[in-house]
């Protein structure tokens, strides 16, 4: 007998091959994945929050001093105090007056702006009459650039009780 008729006699059925793997169960690398999505998705809903519950009081601030066309700088400092008692301790802020709450002031920026002015703002605050529109447009500006640089606070906070 032939080789190639013994082979043909014998009685095999078609191979079957089997199924392809599914994707589920995902392999670890992907639940690992999945995984850091979701924590980072999640911190970054944490930090968004956080931040707009931090800046809450800077916006509100930065908003009262500027929707008021006719603010005085009394009216922008005392905005400033409020702003300043909502981010730093008020057993240390409450307590600030005259050239001591100019020079916290000036400690939250970068360059100065409310010591140099010392003698317009005891002039404005504590006297009435001033009628210089310059003057008190310029003192409320540094209000508002007070609000819009120092908050919420990036410096280190001193502490002025020893001051």
């Amino acid at each position: 007998m032939n080789q190639s008729t013994q082979t043909s006699s014998l009685p095999l059925k078609p191979i079957h091959l089997p199924e392809e793997p599914g994707m589920w169960p995902l392999p670890w690398g992907y639940w690992a994945i999945l995984a850091v999505a979701i924590i980072s998705v999640c911190f970054l809903v944490w930090m968004i929050r956080h931040h707009k519950k931090r800046s809450r009081a800077k916006v509100a601030a930065s908003n009262l001093i500027r929707t008021n066309t006719n603010s005085t700088p009394s009216s922008a400092l005392e905005v400033v105090r409020q702003a300043a008692l909502s981010y730093f301790p008020r057993e240390d802020i409450a307590k600030l007056t005259g050239e001591k709450w100019l020079s916290f002031l000036d400690s939250q920026l970068d360059q100065p702006r409310f010591a140099n002015n010392h003698p317009q703002w005891q002039q404005v605050l504590y006297t009435s009459g001033v009628n210089n529109k310059e003057t008190n447009q310029a003192l409320v500006e540094d209000c508002l650039y007070w609000v819009e640089k120092a908050l919420p606070p990036k410096r280190k906070y001193r502490n002025w009780k020893q001051s």
